[in-house]
């Protein structure tokens, strides 16, 4: 089993995710919690050695950097995403008056829908939920789903930035609905999470949503 552990940095309430097994570590979003997942790494002796991305802005990308400097890392983003690693209009770090570009030569691996993962002989599956931007994805592990910014608590992620779209977050929200258990648990990319039961009774996106 996989052990998860969440860190929330006071800037934006921007969560990350650590997920290990054995000595190994993976990383969801490190926004901006570097600091607290390189101690995080070291005080339990782990080797943080994947990072997934659930999507490009820079409040989920920002400490990707920082991460790099101390790990050999494996970057998984969504395909049609991966351009907002390089552009700071589409990352929004032009907002934050420190660009964030990342170096053209670091590898970086594309991932398409219903793509599965290795990690520790674990799988983790990537389901692509466009709508906040065109490539965000959610991460799927047994009932554990970690939705970015597609699905908060009790609210959804913008569609008035770039590349984002309305229409396409409800489809999004709909493919979530009947993908997963209600059993599932949501851990979302800002603010608390719950089971996906739950978030169905008290999210009003979901309100006459079929």
């Amino acid at each position: 089993m996989i052990n998860i552990t969440k860190y929330s940095s006071r800037d934006m309430d921007v969560n990350s995710y650590i997920l290990a097994k054995e000595n190994q570590a993976l990383v969801i979003d490190p926004g901006f919690n570097g600091e607290a997942i390189i101690r995080h790494c070291q005080s339990h002796d782990l080797k943080l050695n994947v990072c997934l991305l659930t999507h490009g802005h820079i409040d989920h990308i920002r400490d990707l950097k920082m991460l790099l400097e101390e790990y050999d890392l494996k970057i998984y983003i969504y395909g049609e995403e991966a351009e907002f690693l390089y552009n700071p209009n589409l990352n929004l770090s032009t907002m934050f008056k420190k660009e964030f570009i990342l170096d053209k030569n670091i590898e970086i691996h594309k991932v398409e829908d219903q793509e599965t993962i290795d990690f520790v002989k674990e799988k983790l599956k990537v389901i692509h939920l466009p709508g906040h931007t065109r490539g965000s994805m959610g991460i799927i592990y047994n009932q554990h789903f970690f939705s970015g910014d597609t699905l908060f608590f009790d609210s959804i992620g913008r569609t008035d930035l770039p590349t984002g779209n309305g229409g396409k977050i409800f489809t999004s929200l709909k493919k979530i609905k009947v993908s997963l258990s209600k059993n599932t648990v949501v851990y979302p990319g800002h603010g608390k999470g719950g089971r996906l039961a739950e978030i169905l009774q008290v999210n009003p996106y979901f309100n006459n949503l079929n």
